[in-house]
């Protein structure tokens, strides 16, 4: 139904965590015919001190992950949509509408018998754990966004700590909210290059600044925070690579 996983870091409980979700199902997610979430916790034999999984464990752990997913999506009654990694466990979680799900589960662990485990289900027609847990925040997605932005200029030869100009974009709702955007981001030594006027719904604009790649995460973070702060959308950025 959609296969577009990423990753990224948050605290679960106030302690480490990584998340490994599937980004693509949330566009159609919830889905109906799958109203049951279903999770597999395994604890984890060889974690790190601060409950993250360890490089000791990595092959196997990723083995364990592809043998269960596999034998809980073979009679397509199931889907797999994301894990949690923290405080030592492993967690994996389903959508399914087979009431048969926690024997299959224990049915895949019988091929992993040194992994201490345990099953639940319940009813989550609305896919709350998906999108109340799973799913990456806004600021996580262009977190998320960031890191595959720098992950193409790397393979490309980049120095990322070098100062380069930096384009970026914004789009919002009214000439108003644009020029009020507008404002702050020349307070802060932006240049805008261009507005333009794509719809009678969305007003652009492009504007840019020095600064390092390595360092983007608090900038578009704070540019973020800025256009919704002015009803709109910060629509992402790019740069010229440096090798």
């Amino acid at each position: 139904m959609s296969d577009h996983w990423n990753f990224y870091p948050l605290l679960v409980d106030g302690e480490p965590a990584s998340i490994f979700v599937d980004l693509g199902i949330a566009r159609v997610a919830p889905v109906a015919k799958f109203p049951n979430m279903a999770y597999l916790r395994v604890r984890m034999n060889h974690p790190r001190e601060d409950g993250l999984s360890s490089q000791q464990e990595f092959d196997t752990l990723v083995a364990l992950e592809k043998d269960v997913a596999k034998t809980i999506g073979s009679n397509g009654r199931a889907l797999y949509v994301g894990r949690n990694t923290s405080s030592g466990n492993r967690d994996f979680y389903f959508y399914t509408n087979d009431p048969s799900i926690e024997a299959k589960l224990i049915e895949a662990m019988e091929n992993w018998p040194s992994f201490q485990f345990q099953t639940g289900t319940r009813l989550d027609r609305e896919w709350s754990t998906y999108w109340g847990f799973l799913h990456p925040s806004p600021e996580d997605l262009q977190r998320i966004g960031n890191r595959d932005v720098i992950d193409r200029l790397l393979e490309n030869g980049d120095h990322i700590d070098r100062p380069r100009k930096i384009d970026h974009f914004a789009v919002f709702k009214t000439p108003t909210d644009r020029d009020q955007f507008a404002r702050y981001i020349l307070a802060q030594g932006y240049s805008v290059s261009q507005e333009r006027d794509a719809s009678e719904f969305e007003y652009g604009i492009e504007f840019d600044r020095t600064d390092r790649p390595d360092q983007i995460d608090e900038i578009t973070i704070d540019l973020y925070r800025n256009a919704k702060v002015s009803n709109g959308d910060y629509d992402g950025w790019g740069c010229v690579v440096e090798d």
